[in-house]
C-alpha cells in the first residue's frame, strides 16, 4: 500500500517528497556531523580541525617544501591556493557519492520497518557532506586571507557552485544506491573509479600542461566545469563564464533525474533485496 501511494507522488510531484521529509533530512544530517565522531575527545570539532589540517598540510608542503609555482603567478602560496580550491570540494563531492551510494545498505534496518522513500537516506549524506564542504570552504576563505592573496566580489558565487556541485553527487549517488542494492561490486570498486576520476580532472595540475586534444575532452567531464568555476574564482578572482553556468546547471539537473529514473525503476525491488 505504501508503496503504490509513494510511488504516485514520486510521479506526480517528485520534489514534494523532499519537502515532506525536509525536518528529517536536516536534522539526520546534523546528527551525522555531531557524532561521526563520537567518543573522541575533540567531538563535534574534529569536523572543523580535519579540513584545517588538511588544508594547512597543503599549503605548508605545496609553498614552503616543495615550492611549486602556478604559471604566470610569483608566490609558491597561489598553487596551494589553487590546490585546496579544487581538492576540498572534490573531496566533498566524492565522499557525497560514496555515502549516497551506501546509503540503502547503510539504512537497510529503516528501510524495512519504516515508511520512509528511499531517495531520502540519499538526500541525507548529501546534506551532512554539503556542511562538510561549506566548513572547508570557510577556511580557506580566511586562509586566503591570511595569505594575503585576493578576495575578489566573485567569491559570491563559490555557494552557488558548490551546490551545483552537491546537486551531481546527490544524482549519482541516488543511481549507484539503487544498482548498489543489486550489485554490490559498484560500491567496492567505487573509490577506484572516483581516484581515477580525480586525476582525470584538472586538480592536482593546471589544465595548460595538457596535450591540446585532452583539453578538448574536458568539456566532457562532469566534474571539470565545477572545478574550473572554482579554480578560477579563488585564485584569479573571476567570474565564471556563460558556458560554466550552462554546464554545470546541466549535471546537476541530469543526473538527479537519471538517478530517479533507475530508482522508480528498481524501488519495488530494493526493500525485498535489502
Amino acid at each position: 500500500m505504501f508503496s503504490q501511494a509513494m510511488d504516485r507522488l514520486m510521479v506526480r510531484n517528485p520534489l514534494r517528497v523532499f519537502w515532506i521529509y525536509r525536518l528529517f533530512i536536516w536534522r539526520s544530517a546534523i546528527s551525522d556531523l555531531r557524532y561521526r565522531y563520537a567518543g573522541s575527545a575533540m567531538g563535534v570539532f574534529w569536523n572543523i580541525l580535519i579540513p584545517l589540517l588538511q588544508i594547512l598540510i597543503l599549503t605548508i608542503v605545496f609553498s614552503q617544501i616543495m615550492e611549486v609555482r602556478l604559471p604566470g603567478a610569483g608566490s609558491a602560496k597561489a598553487f596551494a591556493i589553487y590546490l585546496c580550491s579544487g581538492l576540498l570540494p572534490w573531496l566533498g563531492f566524492s565522499e557525497c557519492v560514496s555515502r549516497g551510494t551506501q546509503s540503502f545498505l547503510e539504512n537497510a534496518t529503516y528501510l524495512k520497518k519504516l515508511p520512509i522513500p528511499e531517495q531520502i537516506f540519499v538526500a541525507q549524506s548529501t546534506v551532512g557532506g554539503t556542511m562538510g564542504v561549506g566548513i572547508s570552504m570557510v577556511l580557506l576563505f580566511f586562509l586566503t586571507i591570511v595569505l594575503k592573496a585576493p578576495i575578489t566580489w566573485a567569491w559570491l558565487a563559490v555557494p552557488a557552485v558548490i551546490l551545483l556541485f552537491q546537486f551531481l553527487g546527490f544524482g549519482l549517488g541516488l543511481m549507484l544506491g539503487s544498482l548498489n542494492v543489486f550489485f554490490r561490486d559498484i560500491g567496492q570498486g567505487l573509490g577506484i573509479l572516483l581516484q581515477m576520476w580525480m586525476w582525470l580532472t584538472p586538480i592536482v595540475y593546471v589544465k595548460d600542461i595538457l596535450p591540446a586534444l585532452f583539453q578538448k575532452l574536458l568539456i566532457f567531464n562532469p566534474a571539470f566545469p565545477f572545478i574550473d568555476s572554482l579554480q578560477g574564482i579563488i585564485v584569479r578572482g573571476l567570474w565564471p563564464a556563460p558556458w560554466h553556468w550552462g554546464l554545470m546547471t546541466f549535471w546537476a539537473l541530469t543526473a538527479p533525474l537519471a538517478g530517479y529514473m533507475i530508482l522508480r525503476k528498481l524501488r519495488t525491488e530494493i526493500r525485498d533485496v535489502i
